[in-house]
Order: C-alpha cells, then sequence, then structure tokens
C-alpha cells in the first residue's frame, strides 16, 4: 500500500515582471508592510497585539491575517482561499508605492482593450492583495475614466 502525501508549495502561476529582491525591497519601504514582513522574517509566531497596537490601522489588518500570510524568497504573500475550499490562489501582498502600476497593467492587458471596475477588480485580486484593494480600484478606475 501506497501512502498518499500532499505537499504544498507556494508557487505563482503568472510571471511577474518585478524580482523578489525588487518586491521585497519595496515591501519594506512601505511603512504599513514593513512590521508584518520583518516579524515574519524573524519569526513564525505571530505577534502579541502589544507589539503591534502602535502600528496603523493598515499594519493592524495585516497582522489580522497572519496565518494566511506567508513568505516565497522573502515576499510577503497571501493565501485565499474560496468559501467552499475548492481553489485557492497565492496574492503577492503589494506596496502602495506600486498600484498605480499594477492597476494600469491589469486594466489595460488583455486584447487591447480596457476593463471595466468590476473585471480590473477582478483581475487585480487574482495576483494581488493590499488592504482595501477595491476602494483603491474603484477610486483608480473614477480617475481614469476621468482622463
Amino acid at each position: 500500500m501506497g501512502t498518499d502525501i500532499s505537499v504544498k508549495v507556494l508557487t505563482t502561476t503568472t510571471v511577474d515582471p518585478w524580482s523578489s529582491c525588487e518586491i521585497q525591497k519595496a515591501q519594506l519601504e512601505d511603512p504599513t508592510i514593513k512590521p508584518i514582513l520583518e516579524k515574519k522574517l524573524n519569526s513564525a509566531d505571530r505577534p502579541s497585539w502589544q507589539e503591534i497596537a502602535p502600528e496603523s490601522p493598515t499594519t493592524k489588518r495585516y497582522w489580522a491575517l497572519w496565518d494566511s500570510l506567508h513568505l516565497k524568497d522573502g515576499v510577503l504573500y497571501r493565501r485565499w482561499e474560496s468559501d467552499d475550499g475548492s481553489s485557492c490562489r497565492w496574492q503577492l501582498i503589494f506596496p502602495k508605492s506600486r498600484i498605480p502600476e499594477v492597476l494600469r497593467e491589469t486594466h489595460d492587458s488583455a486584447s487591447g482593450g480596457h476593463f471595466g471596475v468590476m473585471k480590473t477588480l477582478s483581475k487585480t485580486r487574482e495576483r494581488f492583495y493590499w488592504d482595501r484593494l477595491r476602494a483603491e480600484v474603484e477610486k483608480w478606475y473614477r480617475e481614469w475614466k476621468r482622463t
């Protein structure tokens, strides 16, 4: 009899145009991501609330996601799983400084057309995560439509 061994490996399906080193640097430069990334790099244990309490509201929201945050090559990702458990994907925790870049890429991609706000939101969520993602996508889209 054989034993069924299930191994989960953190891989991404889409190649992003940034190196792990570039993304880690950008994550460490983001004051809302840096405290979480540094703690993940140094320990698997979730920091106490007392350690996180002085941080920003965004950092606190990332702290609340601690168990779904994982490192790959020193870069922070969020493991998202559907409600029924049938699908799972890894979302890159994206630094605020790079958000316009990824929204332009996502919105303008695929067959030369422009996506609407919901399609842009859906495509962005396939690969990326950041605090208040939906509000940021909607705001960016409204501004894009005005230009």
